[in-house]
């Protein structure tokens, strides 16, 4: 038994070009709207204590989701299934009267998650007094800042006791001092084996949070399982979507032919000795070959670096550094390159090899090797960054 329960659930909207178009369409009896498939065939299922994050480019269909299983809009079609009482923070005032004040919004917020006048009577001072505002818990609503707004709406979503607790990165627009207190008591949340449902942006905070994500993509799910996977992946696809959209097109049969003209050029690089893609764990050794071909004896060094999928260099180094001549004579040849125990964090990465003249100034041939990636780990730890850095603390 799950605590929520998604079955192929699809949301679909109807756009009617003009106001007009809804009276005809009932008129005539046909259709005058488009469809707008928001959601299409999610499944997935939460278990007793579990906390999901969800992840995906604006527009994705993450909000819709996220109403769905709050009850705020029905699905067009599929099932939902909920064990316990449920709390949602959506958009920006739902559910608060812009002239009632805040207390008053208070009464009438935790009315609408279920709680009767005695419950919520017994909670209003704790609501109070976790969203810090003051004398402005007697003024109204429409005199609140947007911040002002979240903390009275975190503070009442948390402060009813729910089974299911939905945010829908409404905390962004908080301050650093609340948002660190609202992070504080979902983790209190998880100790005590509730449910949290989390859309943001913030992949660290879903790493924190969350043990499983779910990746949602033009409706439908791209990547679901343990929560640093899948944000490894969708960091990784949206590093490398930035660059795509930033490169000019390349013609490729006129850059083969122009490799095929050149003096001395790279023909291959494996790593690990395989050319397709591969996987690394943490600190697992990499190593790189280099093949080459020289059409003539001219003299010639080979250097390679590792680059990330957002054309980050990680590291790069040159033959120069190790070896007081360079390379030289016709024909065909390999280098290798080791790295041992590559301390790189989760991420996509790719090998550069290049050829350079006797002198270093001159770039004769480039190629770039199949993608390798690190495998994130598949709990959240304390670190971020590129590498992994041997350090120690000392507590004086």
């Amino acid at each position: 038994m799950h605590a929520l329960e998604i079955n192929n659930i699809s949301k679909i909207y109807r756009f009617y070009p003009k106001p007009l178009d809804r009276l005809k369409e009932a008129i005539f009896r046909r259709p005058f709207h488009q469809r707008i498939n928001s959601l299409q065939g999610i499944s997935f299922s939460v278990a007793f204590g579990d906390s999901i994050g969800i992840v995906g480019e604006n527009g994705a269909g993450k909000s819709t989701l996220l109403k769905l299983i709050a009850g705020t809009v029905a699905p067009s079609s599929g099932e939902i299934i909920k064990r316990g009482r449920v709390a949602a923070l959506l958009e920006l005032g739902a559910g608060f009267h812009q002239e009632f004040t805040g207390r008053q919004n208070i009464y009438l917020n935790a009315s609408l998650m279920g709680l009767n006048q005695s419950e919520i009577k017994s909670k209003e001072s704790e609501i109070v007094e976790f969203a810090e505002l003051g004398q402005f818990i007697d003024r109204p609503i429409r005199t609140y800042s947007s911040g002002m707004v979240v903390r009275l709406a975190f503070s009442i979503a948390t402060s009813v006791d729910p089974d299911i607790l939905i945010i829908d990165e409404a905390l962004s627009v908080g301050d650093q001092y609340f948002q660190k207190k609202c992070v504080d008591r979902m983790m209190d949340f998880k100790k005590q084996g509730k449910n949290i449902i989390l859309c943001s942006h913030a992949m660290f905070l879903v790493n924190m949070l969350c043990t499983r994500a779910l990746w949602i993509e033009q409706g439908v799910v791209r990547e679901q399982g343990i929560a640093t996977h899948v944000t490894a992946a969708y960091e990784n696809y949206s590093r490398e979507k930035s660059i795509q959209q930033s490169q000019p097109s390349i013609d490729e049969d006129k850059l083969e032919k122009q490799e095929n003209q050149l003096p001395v050029r790279i023909t291959s690089i494996t790593l690990n000795g395989q050319k397709t893609p591969i996987q690394l764990g943490y600190r697992e050794d990499l190593q790189i070959d280099i093949a080459y071909e020289a059409s003539d004896n001219r003299s010639f060094w080979i250097a390679a670096g590792i680059r990330r999928n957002d054309e980050l260099i990680c590291h790069a180094v040159c033959m120069s550094r190790d070896f007081s001549k360079p390379l030289s004579g016709k024909g065909a040849g390999k280098v290798s390159l080791k790295y041992a125990e590559l301390p790189l964090l989760y991420g996509e990465y790719a090998v550069v090899g290049a050829i350079l003249d006797d002198t270093e100034l001159h770039c004769y041939h480039k190629l770039q090797s199949a993608p390798f990636s690190i495998i994130p780990q598949n709990t959240w730890t304390a670190e971020m960054g590129l590498l992994e850095l041997e350090h120690e603390w000392v507590i004086a």
